[in-house]
């Protein structure tokens, strides 16, 4: 997300600033530049930005969207690692730990997404749609009821997945954000966060397992 414009083509002003808002993020780790700073560095006027935003929070909505579609092309890349995995269970251990991987890597883009910065709340009803990346989460957990349950993933199984990876999602979040505030080891001196990923990951998915395994008996 590091594709910043020292300048702009006539017609892609829109882009270009965006783009050089995401690149001063980028750098300074935080949201704290100005609209001018933003038009200064696509080689703009300061009027110019607002040709195509109404303010600096509109300019920071459409920053958020540039940092889901770099959240769900990293999931989408891990997902292609692990397509001819047989291991399901590391598959969705690496989507847990990319995602973790992103907040580390894009911590003032992931404060963006998901922080509310005074224009959250008109773009909650929009950001189950930004979140795409959740849906290859959800597909890491299908194939992974499939496999463990040998059979194609029915309505029933499929409302267990979207349970599943709500909750694998939740968790890879909220290690993600006590880790970046660095209050992951307030209680625990030892806590890691790969480690609580992987383990309470692993007991999920075995808990699943067996609840499937249990009904598949009863129904036999």
């Amino acid at each position: 997300m590091n594709n910043s414009n020292n300048g702009y083509h006539h017609g892609h002003l829109r882009d270009s600033l965006i783009l050089a808002a995401a690149a001063l993020i980028e750098e300074q780790g935080s949201l704290s530049f100005s609209i001018t700073d933003a038009a200064k560095r696509a080689g703009v006027s300061s009027a110019a930005p607002y040709r195509h935003f109404q303010d600096k929070n509109d300019l920071l909505d459409n920053v958020r969207d540039l940092a889901f579609m770099g959240l769900h092309q990293a999931l989408e890349e891990t997902q292609q690692q692990h397509r001819h995995n047989s291991d399901t269970v590391a598959a969705v251990y690496a989507m847990g730990l990319t995602y973790l991987k992103y907040a580390r890597g894009k911590r003032a883009f992931f404060s963006l997404m998901w922080e509310d910065h005074g224009q959250m709340q008109p773009e909650r009803q929009n950001l189950a749609h930004k979140s795409v990346g959740f849906s290859l989460l959800l597909t890491s957990v299908e194939n992974h009821l499939m496999q463990t349950g040998g059979t194609s993933v029915c309505s029933t199984n499929q409302q267990t997945a979207l349970h599943v990876a709500t909750q694998l999602w939740a968790l890879a979040h909220g290690v993600a954000t006590l880790e970046g505030s660095q209050m992951l080891d307030m209680f625990d001196k030892s806590a890691q966060a790969e480690s609580i990923l992987i383990q309470a990951t692993s007991a999920l998915l075995a808990g699943v397992s067996n609840i499937d395994t249990k009904l598949a008996g009863q129904a036999g």
